[in-house]
């Protein structure tokens, strides 16, 4: 709401306008604000003066139509950069990296900074998360963790319980809020120059998830999304190449092939001097 309050904050709501509202839209472009984050803080402000609208403090006005929210599609990192930011980074980066590349845990305060070990049972081998505000349907799911890495989870929990630290990404026994600064020297360290976002590291676990094959709605569930729509909107790449392999594993025609196969070059030529 910052800009909509920088450029309406006077205006009485009852004043406000369409006009007003196509102006805000016009602003964000002239700031070169990408379209789905306009989508997004635009959402925002209809619900708002719709709210306004209801208790009867505007009159009714037409919200102009919102933009497209052309998403950004970002490459997710590969098995060879995760091994390489592995191989640089410091413990508690390495957490970072195996909780939302193997887990699919948002990198952020609203799902992995706040972890705890009370949210990890090794005995039955899941994570459970507190789901994040955008899914208020779903206050929590629970992850398996993979058989390799419970070994890795396990050696964790004992040295921070000999610590007595009660955050699985913390550093020096602090819990962590940011990773911005250490994250790009873990890039540089790693010796990778291309934009890799800690975000992108979940994106790495749907990416893989369903190129091996997993059902769009296990792979939506397991990320915490309430429906399979984020995941059409910024994977579809990788579902065409399991939508060729699903066209490819139909039965075979051979009868239909037959028939629109071309008959063998020298046939053809005797058919032609005849």
């Amino acid at each position: 709401m910052r800009l909509p309050l920088q450029k309406l904050g006077t205006v009485p709501v009852k004043a406000i306008t369409t006009a007003d509202i196509t102006m805000l839209m016009e602003e964000h472009g002239k700031r070169n604000v990408k379209s789905a984050t306009v989508h997004g803080r635009m959402s925002v402000l209809r619900t708002v003066l719709r709210w306004c609208m209801e208790k009867e403090f505007m009159p009714e006005i037409k919200f102009p139509k919102l933009p497209p929210t052309n998403y950004e599609h970002f490459i997710p990192p590969t098995t060879g950069e995760l091994e390489a930011l592995l191989s640089v980074a410091a413990p508690h980066i390495v957490r970072v990296i195996v909780l939302g590349a193997q887990c699919g845990l948002r990198v952020g305060p609203c799902e992995l900074f706040g972890l705890t070990w009370t949210d990890v049972d090794l005995v039955r081998g899941v994570v459970r998360v507190h789901g994040s505000k955008k899914n208020p349907n779903a206050p929590w799911r629970e992850v398996p963790i993979r058989e390799s890495l419970l070994p890795v989870f396990t050696a964790w929990r004992r040295d921070d319980q000999a610590e007595g630290v009660e955050y699985l990404i913390h550093h020096k026994g602090q819990p962590v809020k940011s990773i911005q600064t250490v994250w790009a020297l873990t890039l540089r360290r790693a010796g990778i120059t291309r934009r890799i976002r800690p975000y992108d590291l979940r994106h790495a676990f749907a990416t893989e998830l369903i190129a091996g094959g997993v059902d769009i709605g296990t792979v939506a569930k397991l990320m915490g999304h309430s429906t399979p729509t984020m995941l059409l909107m910024h994977y579809q790449h990788v579902m065409d190449t399991q939508k060729r392999a699903a066209v490819e594993a139909l039965p075979a025609m051979p009868a239909c092939a037959q028939l629109h196969v071309p008959k063998k070059q020298g046939a053809c030529r005797e058919s032609a001097s005849a």
